[in-house]
C-alpha cells in the first residue's frame, strides 16, 4: 500500500514538473504581446497558423499604407527577419482576422474558403493588402 502511494506521488510530481516545463516553453512572445488579453489571443492564433496560411490572408486595417506596405496578414504579426512585429499588438482588426483565420483553419476549412470568409467579413473596413489570390 505504501509503495503504491509512493509511486502515485512520484507520478503526480513528474506530471507537475512536465506540465510546468511545457507551459513555460509554449509561450515565448516578446513583452508587447502581453499588453492585453486580446493581443495575446491574436498572437497565439497567428503563431498556430502555418506561414503559408498567414501569407494567403489579406488584412483590412489600413496596413497596406504602412512603410513598407504589408502584403498580407503575415506582415502584421511578423517582421521580415521572422521576429514578431509590434503592429498587430495594437491593432484589434488584425487580431480579429487572425483569430477568425485560426478558427476556420482548425476546422480544416480550405485556404480558398478562409480567404473568401475573411474578404466577405472584413472588406467593408477598408482596402485590403495586395495579397495574391489563393491558387486552385
Amino acid at each position: 500500500m505504501r509503495l503504491a502511494m509512493a509511486l502515485g506521488s512520484l507520478v503526480l510530481v513528474a506530471l507537475s514538473v512536465g506540465l510546468a516545463a511545457c507551459s513555460r516553453g509554449a509561450e515565448s512572445f516578446p513583452s508587447f504581446v502581453y499588453a492585453t488579453s486580446s493581443s495575446l489571443e491574436s498572437f497565439r492564433a497567428a503563431a498556430s497558423l502555418p506561414h503559408e496560411v498567414m501569407n494567403g490572408v489579406p488584412c483590412y486595417c489600413g496596413c497596406k499604407s504602412s512603410t513598407p506596405p504589408h502584403q498580407s496578414l503575415h506582415d502584421c504579426f511578423y517582421n521580415a527577419d521572422g521576429s514578431y512585429a509590434t503592429h498587430a499588438a495594437g491593432c484589434d482588426l488584425c487580431g480579429r482576422i487572425a483569430v477568425d483565420t485560426r478558427n476556420e483553419f482548425v476546422k480544416s476549412t480550405p485556404l480558398r474558403q478562409i480567404r473568401e470568409l475573411i474578404d466577405t467579413t472584413y472588406s467593408s473596413y477598408g482596402p485590403g493588402t495586395d495579397t495574391p489570390p489563393v491558387g486552385e
